[in-house]
């Protein structure tokens, strides 16, 4: 019996050391292979402007095929439709714009949530591209991808059965010219389908808001929308201060202009070189899809019917609050127009909210003010 028993010790402790040895090394390879997604960086000194572009694929286009939508796999029961881009297709919906003008300091913040299904899936290393291009007639400006893979990696995730979000920034490039063309899409043509959802593209800028070295000069006009003669371009469905707000629509029996301000720069006190600033609360109702369907909030000048220059502010886009759309809430907006040097006290100053979509647009507690060099 002692013979036996000195012979189980050793045993034992075998069997203990293995034990902890097995233990160790699953701790091991939970602390290798389970790591924290990685924070995608914000650029230096950059603001929000816009949203350019936002796709949830929760309704079929007219003329979309209905395949191509599914929320069987949905990220959560609360969750819509999302999109299926197979490899035959290759090419999802997503941005095809043109320029409107070179701006310094631009940046696009394009973000989407994907999944990539295992069954199906014939080559793990391929789960698609991020593509962003600008196009100048018959010739390629930029042509930049970002392979799904290498942002997965980059940001610490995985998509595989598992949706994720991923996210980019992207530097515009300096040179372009009004009537270029911008795309941005997702691209999957090898590897089995890809999902797509909540894909969306802000544009930012290192542009300051307001001009430096400005200092207030005079108040030009304060329009709140409580006076009866407006009672055409009003409502008191919501309002961000009294009783009334402007509401503008495309719809039959709703107005596309609201009052602002009309008259001579002699008039409104305005010098060539001064800066006009327009403060307003906005609100929308409504999901934005992209800018191009967008109210505005117009500065123009004119000489003699001629237009000297044309200023829209795009509302709808802006009415952001952190990072969503605001949907009913008041959201405070302000734009600024330097009045060029050729400028006489003659020309003819407008300043007006104006909607030609049918989505109404809300403004309320428009301020107008001359801003000049210090």
């Amino acid at each position: 019996m002692i013979k036996m028993k000195g012979s189980i010790v050793p045993l034992l402790m075998l069997i203990s050391i293995a034990l902890l040895w097995s233990c160790d090394s699953e701790y091991s390879a939970i602390n290798k292979n389970v790591t924290f997604p990685k924070e995608v960086v914000q650029p230096d000194g950059v603001r929000f402007d816009y949203l350019m572009y936002e796709n949830d694929y929760n309704s079929v286009p007219t003329d979309g095929d209905a395949t191509e939508y599914g929320n069987k796999e949905r990220k959560s029961e609360s969750s819509g439709l999302y999109f299926k881009l197979s490899n035959k297709r290759a090419y999802g919906p997503g941005v095809n714009a043109v320029v409107k003008s070179e701006k310094i300091g631009e940046w696009y913040y394009i973000s989407f949530v994907c999944m990539k299904p295992s069954k199906g899936m014939n080559k793990p290393v391929d789960k698609g591209i991020l593509v962003v291009s600008f196009e100048r007639g018959d010739t390629t400006l930029e042509y930049k991808t970002f392979p799904i893979s290498k942002l997965l990696e980059q940001q610490n995730k995985q998509c595989v059965d598992k949706w994720e979000t991923i996210s980019v920034w992207y530097k515009v490039p300096a040179g372009l010219q009004s009537g270029d063309q911008l795309k941005i899409y997702p691209w999957n043509p090898t590897g089995g389908d890809l999902y797509l959802d909540d894909f969306t593209v802000e544009t930012w800028t290192t542009e300051p808001l307001a001009p430096e070295g400005v200092a207030f000069s005079h108040q030009l006009t304060e329009q709140n929308y409580e006076t009866s003669d407006l009672a055409g371009q009003t409502t008191k469905e919501t309002a961000a201060r009294g009783l009334f707000s402007c509401v503008l629509s495309s719809q039959e029996g709703k107005a596309q202009y609201g009052k602002g301000y009309i008259g001579t720069l002699a008039e409104a006190k305005i010098q060539s070189g001064d800066y006009v600033k327009v403060s307003f609360a906005g609100l929308k109702k409504h999901h934005v899809r992209q800018v191009a369907k967008a109210a505005n909030m117009v500065i123009s000048l004119e000489r003699n019917g001629t237009s000297l220059f044309w200023e829209g502010l795009e509302v709808d886009p802006r009415l952001k609050q952190g990072d969503r759309q605001s949907y009913g809430k008041w959201v405070h907006l302000e734009m600024w127009q330097k009045i060029p040097a050729e400028a006489k006290g003659s020309d003819l100053l407008k300043i007006y909210p104006w909607n030609n979509n049918l989505n109404p647009i809300y403004i309320d507690d428009l301020q107008i003010e001359v801003w000049r060099k210090e």
